[in-house]
């Protein structure tokens, strides 16, 4: 028998499922100088020795794109702001935000002094002549906010040293926020999920139309306008995904159920889920030579509890969100660690009479790794998306005990009668609570009914008004029901089973401890 998933078995609860791309960051890198072989090719093209590289040539590139930054910033009105260590970039832009509203151009220009890969002038081990190296070091970089009219907004990081590798940022909920307004859809949003969408199915139909080459052009105008240096090497421009976040979103109703299923869900998927599910999960196979070894770690903060297992560079969490979204996201840092059927061209050069561009055209259609071109984002999406999917079906075969839960509340909890009178609920580990349970457990109450009369024996030390009002409390809490024109009651099936396990717990288990 199929089990059935959170979604099919709460599907009166649930109001749709939407998935889309989260946080995006995507890396620029200037092919013609963008690795020491290639520096150091153009450095002996325009005749500048390794030498005046750090001092001359760099430091002169250095000036030339912060300039360039300041100048437009200046003609935008906007005052660059340094942002210090332990600053949180994005409070300070929702702030700006807040007060600038959410029309289209350059929000801001942030500027801080932080970590880059550049290179340095060092010497080969064994030749022991010059050559350019990678070196870590530090400089300053403009972080460039914007709202663009079809991504929303996003931020393009300038560093300002050699080889200028750019940094973009964007977010697929913003992308998708725009896409709906435009195909008249109604939403509401928030804390970066729609939490109601008026049509689910068309929103997801959305995704499709998702274009690389129009975000492609996008962030070629932005280069071209903020990089100093593009107009040098703009066409060895090459962009790559450096992180990616796929997010799986079931949209409750309310905020009634899911605190607690979640909460019955992640402490079960924290003890249950081993390495191998997390392989699983992954599409990959467990391999003793790995060197990644996956983990699990259960997070729980004031924003709520987060649960993450980890395999190398990629993740997989489950949040929940608002009160009512519950959110499976998958995440990494490396998206070669999947793989799809692509062309794959063998890497050889060209023979006698063959030309270098048709020495690699045979290829064939295999399973391979992804590339890191973002022209594979749409294969990335499929592959996070079923990730998801794997994940989702494993946490839905655990039996769901919500309903159980609500309905010991409703009998443990106090309650209204019909003549607005509090009645207080069950207590098992109240004596004269206890004492009436075992009264309406005796066999013979099973089949003739419970009466006062019938029950005054086993009560001796009550009096018949107090048994009079406890089972009217009992008949407000529904555990038991009467028998129309008589004095008769009987167990209902919650009543009895409750009765049941409440006496069990007291006997079995508490009592036993006390003993220890």
């Amino acid at each position: 028998m199929k089990t059935q998933t959170l979604v099919e078995r709460h599907a009166k609860d649930i109001k749709g499922v939407i998935e889309c791309f989260d946080r995006v960051v995507l890396f620029g890198t200037y092919k013609a100088i963008g690795w020491t072989g290639a520096m150091e090719q153009h450095l002996r093209g325009r005749g500048t020795s390794f030498m005046e590289f750090n001092k001359v040539y760099a430091n002169q590139l250095r000036l030339e794109m912060a300039d360039h930054v300041r100048t437009l910033a200046r003609a935008e009105g906007i005052a660059i702001r340094q942002v210090n260590y332990g600053q949180r970039k994005e409070s300070l832009v929702e702030e700006i935000l807040a007060q600038r509203g959410g029309r289209e151009g350059v929000v801001c220009v942030l500027g801080a002094i932080e970590r880059c890969r550049c290179f340095k002038v060092g010497k080969h081990p064994t030749t022991g002549f010059l050559q350019l190296q990678w070196s870590p070091g530090k400089c300053q970089h403009f972080y460039v906010y914007f709202i663009d009219a079809e991504f929303g907004v996003c931020h393009l990081r300038i560093p300002t040293w050699a080889p200028f590798r750019l940094q973009f940022c964007c977010n697929g909920h913003d992308w998708l926020e725009r896409q709906m307004k435009q195909a008249g859809l109604r939403f509401k949003k928030a804390d970066n999920c729609f939490t109601a969408v008026s049509d689910f199915a068309a929103a997801r139909a959305l995704l499709q139309q998702f274009e690389p080459q129009r975000l492609h052009r996008m962030l070629e105008r932005m280069a071209a306008r903020w990089v100093a240096v593009h107009r040098r090497f703009g066409p060895s421009l090459h962009w790559s995904v450096y992180q990616a976040e796929w997010s799986t979103d079931i949209v409750f109703g309310n905020d009634r159920l899911l605190p607690e299923l979640y909460r019955q869900i992640v402490r079960t998927a924290a003890i249950e889920v081993g390495c191998a599910d997390i392989y699983r999960f992954l599409g990959r196979q467990p391999r003793a030579n790995r060197k990644a070894e996956p983990s699990s770690r259960l997070q729980t903060l004031v924003q709520g509890t987060r649960l993450k297992h980890t395999l190398g560079a990629t993740s997989l969490k489950m949040y929940d969100k608002v009160g009512s979204v519950l959110r499976i996201e998958c995440t990494t840092s490396d998206v070669t660690t999947f793989k799809h059927r692509r062309k794959v061209e063998p890497r050889r050069s060209a023979g006698p009479g063959q030309n270098q561009s048709d020495a690699g055209s045979r290829g064939a259609i295999k399973w391979a790794p992804m590339r890191k071109t973002f022209y594979s984002l749409g294969a990335v999406a499929g592959a996070m998306s079923a990730c998801n999917r794997r994940y989702l079906a494993y946490i839905s075969q655990w039996p769901d005990r919500t309903g159980q839960r609500h309905a010991l509340g409703e009998v443990t909890a106090s309650r209204r009668d019909k003549k607005d009178r509090s009645v207080r609920g069950v207590n098992f580990f109240r004596a004269d609570d206890l004492q009436f349970l075992r009264a309406l457990q005796r066999g013979e109450h099973q089949i003739q009914g419970v009466r006062n009369r019938t029950l005054q024996p086993h009560l001796p030390d009550w009096k018949p008004a107090r048994i009079s009002r406890t089972l009217r409390r009992f008949r407000v809490l529904k555990l038991i029901k009467p028998v129309a024109g008589t004095r008769k009651y009987y167990p209902t099936a919650r009543g009895e089973s409750l009765i049941i396990a409440g006496l069990q717990l007291t006997e079995r288990i508490i009592l036993p401890a006390l003993a220890n």
